[in-house]
């Protein structure tokens, strides 16, 4: 064999094994009596001559991953607590358009030493950290489903709430009661890892990521925010984080820490960005701002409306003063109750939001909350502009039991708007010691809001509630607030 080759295969297996063992290879080359080279792990005891020392450098732990040098940049914290649109994560997926299989892709996975293996099986849950790394010998390169599997050990919501809520912004909670308001966001955000680097060291008898590992995650992220109120795509940008602990100590589920690090990284990049901090901490469009004095609003007229007409004649007038009312949760359905543009809704239709969306006649104008009493579930609108079609007319007077009534609203979806069902009221009750009407007329989700007349077409109520079964079918069994019991809660004098 060619001494060349001979030396160079002789050398590469007495590393390989010394590295198995995690040790640092050191080679003795000599010569014997018959002019034959020999290399051992051990200087001969019998040699005139000094060996020559071959050092020979055990496989490298280093990756050959390109990790990105990210900057850490600070979050701009909110200065006033509560102005701050809430977010929610509302999608993550991963969309690599690298070759994960090629050198310098998507990263490399190690496994560690036999010594270094026993040692991390030993360690458990509870069990403190190693207090240096262990040694790991290169397997291979990380492939795309090495990637989406640690992907679904992470629980990406908790390092992104947790960045907003450090840095005074508010997030979306859950729902957790019925008659809890409703927990739509602002602004829901879609994430998209468009660029991912990895390294990964682990035991060789693990089935899975729940051990003691060693890991660095580089993420790239591609946001996308979109407005809820405003049903539209509001800003797009990226960030990048990074969380490089590959030579530090191993981490119970390093893998999905390391990767939820890195993303809270990228999260505190973003919420760096002044375009995005601008979006969250935009004021209502209008000016006129919440009020609780009864002195603060003189311009609502309320009119009374004439007893000897028909509903049937007035359709078209009705119409135009009835709305859909956009949240960010949903919608609801509403009145114009006055010329200069206000509008009667549920309190429970517009929850906490400030300013909301509404829709009349196919056009969207937004609108603020001026006045709400959550008791009575009633809320007062503002119009951005003012109304310039006739408003809603009341009849102060009552309902009679078994009087025909009609309910306008919008029903499950903002296409069935202004819809149209007939019933009659079919008792008086007290619940909580308020006054409602019960009605037989059908009344679905998204109806919430909405006038309900006489025979006159004239508003003599604001459908609140209903029955329904778990199915979600009606059980026609729904309540109205009479409209003298709104406007006193309001504090709105009809005159």
């Amino acid at each position: 064999m060619n001494k060349i080759l001979r030396h160079s295969l002789v050398t590469s297996i007495i590393a390989t094994l010394f590295a198995a063992q995690g040790i640092q290879a050191q080679v003795y080359k000599w010569t014997d009596e018959n002019g034959e080279v020999h290399f051992t792990d051990k200087p001969p005891k019998q040699l005139q001559v000094e060996p020559e020392v071959v050092k020979i450098k055990p496989k490298k732990t280093t990756s050959t991953a390109r990790f990105p040098t990210i900057a850490k940049l600070e979050p701009i914290k909110n200065a006033s607590a509560g102005a701050a649109k809430t977010v929610l994560l509302e999608h993550l997926s991963l969309e690599y358009e690298g070759d994960s299989e090629v050198e310098n892709g998507l990263g490399k996975t190690y496994k560690y030493t036999r010594e270094a293996g026993i040692k991390a099986a030993k360690l458990r849950q509870s069990d403190k950290a190693p207090a240096s790394a262990f040694p790991c010998l290169l397997q291979g390169n990380l492939t795309l489903n090495n990637a989406k599997y640690i992907i679904k050990q992470v629980d990406f919501a908790k390092p992104f709430g947790a960045v907003f809520e450090d840095n005074g912004y508010a997030i979306a909670g859950d729902k957790t009661f019925a008659m809890q308001q409703s927990s739509g966001s602002d602004l829901s955000l879609a994430a998209v890892v468009t660029d991912i680097r990895l390294l990964h060291c682990g035991s060789r008898s693990a089935s899975n990521l729940r051990t003691f590992t060693q890991n660095s995650t580089y993420l790239k992220i591609e946001w996308t925010v979109f407005d809820n109120l405003a049903r539209q795509i509001v800003f797009k940008t990226t960030s990048e984080g990074i969380d490089d602990q590959f030579k530090k100590s191993a981490r119970y589920k390093g893998a999905a820490v390391s990767m939820s690090l890195a993303f809270r990284q990228a999260t505190e990049n973003l919420l760096a960005q002044q375009a995005f901090v601008d979006i969250l901490l935009a004021s209502p469009t209008l000016e006129t701002g919440f009020t609780e004095n009864e002195d603060q609003i003189k311009d609502i007229n309320i009119v009374h409306g004439d007893p000897n007409t028909k509903f049937v004649s007035k359709t078209g007038e009705i119409e135009k003063a009835s709305v859909t009312i956009r949240t960010a949760g949903g919608h609801g359905s509403g009145f114009v109750i006055s010329a200069p543009g206000y509008v009667l809704t549920n309190q429970h239709v517009v929850g906490q939001n400030r300013e909301v969306i509404v829709i009349m006649n196919g056009r969207e104008q937004r609108a603020v909350v001026v006045r709400s009493h959550p008791g009575r579930d009633v809320a007062l609108l503002k119009l951005e502009q003012p109304f310039e079609a006739e408003p809603m007319q009341i009849d102060a007077n009552g309902v009679a039991l078994g009087e025909e009534i009609y309910v306008v609203g919008t029903p499950l979806d903002e296409r069935l708007d202004f819809s149209i069902s007939r019933g009659i009221i079919s008792a008086r009750r007290v619940l909580d010691q308020r006054n409602y009407y019960q009605t037989d007329a059908a009344v679905n989700p998204g109806n919430s809001g909405g006038p309900v007349f006489n025979g006159s077409g004239n508003v003599i109520g604001i459908t609140v509630a209903g029955l329904f079964t778990r199915d979600g079918s009606s059980m026609n069994i729904n309540y109205v607030i009479p409209i003298l019991d709104a406007l006193e809660a309001l504090q709105i004098a009809a005159k």
